[in-house]
Order: C-alpha cells, then structure tokens, then sequence
C-alpha cells in the first residue's frame, strides 16, 4: 500500500489525512502542541496509524509523499518571536517603512471595529526599528539603468554594523531593483561572505514588483520568519526521516500550492495563514466533480471562521494581503476573510449587549466543558447545553464534556448579568456567532459583485457543520455541503495540492497595438520563462514534469488597482491583442457591475507572472455504492436528544450515527448527525442526502 499524508497544524487540533492508493480517506487529529508543534504532528499521525491498525514507522515508510500547513510562521509574526531582521536600502530611503504609505501603518490589517475607531488607533511598530536600517550609496532608475554604482564599502560597513547588533537575518531592498538585481546580489554575496550564515531577504527575489513600501515589507516578513520556519520543518524532517520517511515533505503556501523544503528560505512570507488555503484547494477539488464552478468555502474551527470564493472554477486572490497590523506584502495569496468566531470564541457582557468573540479560550485552557481550567463561556459551551453537542459522545468519545461547568459559566457570565435564563443566553450566543458568519460571507460574496445564490456551500473545519444551515439559510444557499471528511478538510487540501513555483516581474506597459509592445509583452514571458525553469530544474524537477501558467496583472490608465487575468494564448501578436482587454473587461465587469467598463480607456499591464506547476501524484477519491430506497437508514437511528433553538423552541432531534449511514440514505430534520470528528445540525424543513463520496448534501425541503 502507497500512502499519501497532509497534515495540518491548527491553533486548537492538528489534522491528519492519509489517502491509500485506492482513494480511500483515513483522517485523525489530535490536540495542537503551540511550543513544539512537531510534537501535536506526530501525535495525530500516531492516532491515524491506530485507525489503520499499523504503526506510524510502517505508514511513513511507505508514504510517497507528506505535505503540511503549518501555522508556524504565523504564530512566530503574531506573537513578535520571529528573527532579530536588520534592512539595508538605498540612502535617502531608510524611512520608507517608518513612514509607510498613507493610512496602512496605521488602520490597515487590524480588525474593522479597531478602524472604524481611528483616534484610537495607533500606528503600527515597525518589524525592523530604526536603528536597524542602514542606507548605502547605490541607484539604479526605473528603466533599470545604473545612475550610481553600488558603493561597496558602505555595504561592507552596514553588513558589519547591523552584525555587531546582533542581528540574525538581513532584508534587502533597493530602489528599482526589480528592474536590474545586480546592487542586491552583490550586497547578498557580501552578506555570505562575512555574515557566518546570516539569513538573507532580496526584495528582487521574494517581491520583484512595482511598489517599495510593500516590496520591503515582504522582504522584512520574509526574512522575519524564514529562519524559525526553516529550523522547524528541518526537525519535522528530521523526526519523519528517523521513523521511516524517504522524501522531501511539502509545505503549503496560501497561494494554493506547495513549495520544496529548499525553497522555504526564499518563500516563507507566503506560507504565512497558509493552513485554511488548503481547505480552498479541496474545495476547488470536490466543486469540480460535483458539478459545481462557484464553491463557498466556509471554514470554522476553535478560533476562527474563514471564507474564501472559487468563481467559474478558479479561487479569488486576494490583491494587498496584510500579514498583520500595517504589514501589506506582494506574495500571490489565495483570498480568504477570517473572524473571531470559532467553538472556542467567548462570549461576554458588558451588562447591556451579549457579545461572542473575537477572543478565544484556544487549545489551553479551551471552553470551559473541556475541564482543563477555563472560565470563559464559549460557543461549545453553548452547543452542549443547547443540546447540540453530546457531552458524551465528543472527539468520538474520547474526550468528555462537563455540561455542569458549562451551563454555570454561562449563568455567571452572560445569563445572569442579563437577566436570562441559561437556555436563552445559550440560543443567544449560537445564533449571534452563526449571524456573523453569516454577515461575513455577505460581505464576501456581495461586496465584490457575487450573488451568493448562484454558489453551492462547503462547510468544513470541526464547528461549520453544526451552524451551516443557519448561515446558508440566511444567505439563501440552495445546496450546503458537509464533505466526508468536513473536520480534516485543510489537511486533505494538503494531499491535494499541487508543487508551484510562482515569479512575478512588474514592467509597466501601455497596451498598444505596435510591433514594440508586443516585443516588449512576449520578453517579459520568454525572461520569466527562463527563471522558472532554471529554478526548476535546480529543484530536482524536469521540464517535462510541469505546466506553465501565464497570468497578467491589468488597469485602466490612471488606477492604482490591477486585476489578475489568465493569458492562454501563447506568444502575443496582432490578433491576439484584442484578448487581453477582453479578459480584463469581462472581469471588471464581474466585480463593478455591467457597463461599467470603458471599452475605449487605454490599458496598462502592469506585471506579468508566471506559474510552474507541478501536478502531484494523488489517487481519485474512491467512490462507494449507493444505498436503493433509502434502504438500512433506520440501523443509523441511536436515539433522540431535547435540542433549544430560539426560532423552534424546544424540539426532540432525531441522532443518527455516521458511520452506519450509507452513501444514498436521505433523513429529514429536525436531526443530528453524530460523527467521531464533528456533528451535523438538520433544522426542520431540511433534509440531508449521503452521496457517493460520503459528502451529506443539505437542501430545504420542496413545498
């Protein structure tokens, strides 16, 4: 048996997936370990080995491949625990990130209820204080011509310098210099030969774009996070090796692929918040052999609630990411728009108004059921005295729950100091949490001209399943899906995700219909072409083996904002030129609305990028045989629980155990479906279908 692994690493439970070179799912989690998060890795793979009746040794002995999130990045920039990061620029221009542009240092990247306070609102410390920057003698223009030759001894004195402080990772950023790289890298030949392996960032490497302060920015994040990054995933490699592991493992970056242990020192800014990127992936995955070309992902775990849109086939990007508070970087993300609402979000008062989240008990000391000495209320709190939740039957029975506790924090922290009952202070947070989710995906879908109605639902994460018909109702979804794998669905995006190789260059050009442009437009590609596969090949990976994608980065004359199309059409000539603006039109359209395009405004492509993919191998998901007439569902009937819900009082739910339900099975709410991993909520006049793929299918009921 061949097995392929992905693993992902959250702030509550790392996941695990392995998929057997039948399609078969086999997934396990188990509690995340924030100080040595290749201790929880190794502790869900040891869970997952158990369902396969083996050991871990004989699983990674014979796993062709192992591709992990990891929330190691993130939590080393959230938390400030990252490198000690020293920058050297061009003189004149060591306040570019001091100063940063307009409001982003200041209310960009911080949740919208600290912006809207914007007197409050403090400006962001920078990643690398003053003192750490060093400017040098150097320039080149914006044709990429050299004005001043670099001065080397500045750089031999600002590399010693910057040393001496202490540093232990050095960014790079000069003006222009993704239009000539020649002053970084002789300042990163200098840095090797007297930094005694001091980390290394070039702007021209992980952000040759147009745009200093953002340029910096990733180049400072990059090089901020790289060197813990790179130390973990040496000892994750290290640990799977010793049990039997014979690869190279993969980690996920949020631009939807994966990226080379070789690579993490040039591409760790973009595996920042890459964990719930993989989630999108297999979403894409099943959206496709579902039928479907606009997929909601809806994501919901212990601390968050993340969405991203797939539209006609394809995740939406996401064009500024903000990494943290006024931290933008210029890495190709998939778009994805999180809060503060997970099963561990604490609801709270302040004697007028009930309030769920932002904050969240997390892992430790988690809801206050778990019994491991949290005080907070939480929206599990909730579930279990709603009902929702067995307390008995939790982490597949592995974990019980102190209903008590729960239902006395709850009385002492929100129902008594609003003078409610237990029971309507817990409807309450379950259907404040679930309004939020629900006004997210709103935000996400309307505001950037979606009609919600027209894309089917994936609810996924361990908490989605039990809110997902409340939101989708809301928004009027016609189909929400639970995939068979709802509660690991990030980690299985893992094993689907492809090796990607990313490289943008920004060359503004005029779209113009002259033999000039068109040489210009087809250099561009041909000089990105030959940087892939020199990459590529340095990888250990053959042409032969990957498929390039072209892309463009597009605006009217005179915007500041670009939009990314797809360029299928080869090298660039007269009759192809229309094609550009008619992709861009299409989609400018899409997003603002119909007329609102400018057939006869000029164009401006702005970058031009290129994607190497390689496609991994991984087997078809195994499908199973359906059940005739809805044949053996009463065998899945283990009894009935008393469930609250605000809109329907109290109502006597139908419990269904998953395991002994059938791919063709069909029940109708009110029910629960109980699963080892999560649960599933039917409200009346709502039923669920078990499809093929073990997916439950949620539709409303006809008439």
């Amino acid at each position: 048996m061949t097995y392929y692994i992905g693993v992902d690493t959250g702030g509550t439970f790392t996941d695990v997936v392995i998929l057997d070179d039948k399609g078969t799912i086999i997934f396990d989690k188990a509690l995340s370990t924030p100080d040595n998060p290749a201790l929880g890795v190794m502790n869900a793979l040891t869970n997952a080995a158990a369902l396969l009746n083996t050991e871990v040794e004989t699983v990674l002995a014979d796993a062709a491949r192992f591709a992990h999130g990891t929330t190691v990045a993130t939590n080393a920039l959230i938390n400030r625990r990252g490198a000690k990061v020293g920058l050297i620029t061009t003189v004149g221009f060591e306040d570019t990130t001091i100063i940063a542009r307009g409001p982003m240092g200041r209310t960009l990247g911080v949740p919208i209820e600290q912006t809207l306070d914007y007197i409050y609102t403090e400006r962001a410390e920078p990643l690398v204080p003053k003192a750490l920057i060093r400017g040098i003698r150097e320039r080149v223009d914006l044709e990429g011509d050299v004005i001043a030759p670099i001065n080397r001894a500045d750089v031999e004195q600002a590399v010693k310098e910057l040393l001496a402080e202490g540093v232990d990772s050095i960014a790079v950023c000069l003006m222009w210099s993704f239009r000539n790289r020649n002053h970084e890298d002789v300042i990163k030949e200098t840095i090797g030969s007297i930094g005694n392996g001091t980390h290394v960032s070039l702007s021209s490497e992980v952000a040759p774009v147009i745009g200093e302060f953002e340029r910096a920015n990733t180049a400072i994040v990059n090089a901020y996070v790289a060197p813990r990054l790179a130390s973990y995933i040496n000892d994750l490699q290290e640990r799977l090796g010793a049990q039997g592991f014979k690869w190279p493992l993969q980690v996920m970056k949020n631009s939807g692929g994966a990226c080379l242990p070789s690579r993490i020192g040039r591409e760790a800014v973009s595996i920042i918040d890459s964990g719930p990127v993989a989630g999108l992936v297999a979403a894409q995955y099943f959206g496709k052999i579902l039928g479907y070309d606009n997929v909601l992902a809806t994501d919901m775990g212990g601390t968050s609630f993340d969405v991203g849109v797939i539209y006609r086939g394809e995740p939406a990007e996401e064009k500024m990411p903000f990494v943290d508070h006024g931290l933008p970087v210029r890495a190709p993300r998939v778009k994805e728009v999180g809060i503060g609402a997970g099963g561990g979000s604490i609801a709270w008062t302040e004697g007028q108004r009930l309030m769920v989240g932002p904050q969240s008990a997390g892992a430790s000391p988690g809801p206050v059921c778990y019994g491991q000495g949290g005080t907070a209320p939480t929206v599990t709190d909730a579930l279990v005295v709603l009902g929702i939740l067995d307390p008995d039957n939790f982490f597949g029975g592995r974990m019980k729950l102190d209903k008590a506790a729960a239902e006395a924090a709850i009385q002492e922290r929100v129902a008594g100091p609003l003078n409610m009952t237990v029971l309507e202070a817990a409807a309450g947070i379950y259907d404040i949490v679930t309004a939020k989710m629900a006004d997210l995906i709103r935000k996400v879908t309307v505001e950037s001209g979606y009609d919600p109605r027209e894309f089917a639902l994936f609810a996924y994460g361990g908490a989605s399943p039990a809110h997902v018909v409340q939101y989708g109702a809301a928004l009027g979804i016609k189909e929400m899906i639970v995939p068979h794998s709802s509660a690991v669905f990030s980690a299985l995006g893992c094993v689907l995700s492809d090796v990607k190789f990313i490289y943008e260059h920004s060359d503004p050009l005029y779209v113009e219909e002259t033999q000039e442009f068109i040489d210009a437009f087809n250099g561009a590609f041909n000089d990105l072409e030959a940087r892939v596969l020199s990459d590529v090949a340095a990888s250990g990976i053959g042409a032969d083996e990957i498929f390039l994608v072209r892309r463009l980065e597009v605006r009217y004359e005179g915007q500041f904002n670009e939009f990314t199309i797809p360029w299928h059409e080869g090298a660039l000539s007269f009759d192809t030129m229309g094609q550009i603006r008619k992709e861009f039109e299409e989609r400018y359209e899409a997003r603002f609305g119909q007329g609102a395009s400018r057939s006869i405004h000029p164009l401006e492509v702005i970058t031009f990028r290129m994607e190497a993919v390689k496609a991994t191998e991984k087997p078809a998901i195994a499908q199973v045989e359906e059940a005739k007439n809805n044949e053996g569902v009463d065998l899945a009937k283990v009894g009935t629980r008393p469930v609250y819900l605000r809109r329907y009082g109290q109502l006597e739910a139908v419990v269904y155990d998953y395991d002994h339900l059938r791919a063709g099975h069909t029940l109708e709410g009110p029910a629960i479906i109980q699963r080892r991993d999560t649960l599933i909520l039917v409200p009346p006049g709502y039923k669920a279908t078990i499809d093929g793929y073990q997916n439950t299918r949620i539709s409303a009921i006809e008439g």
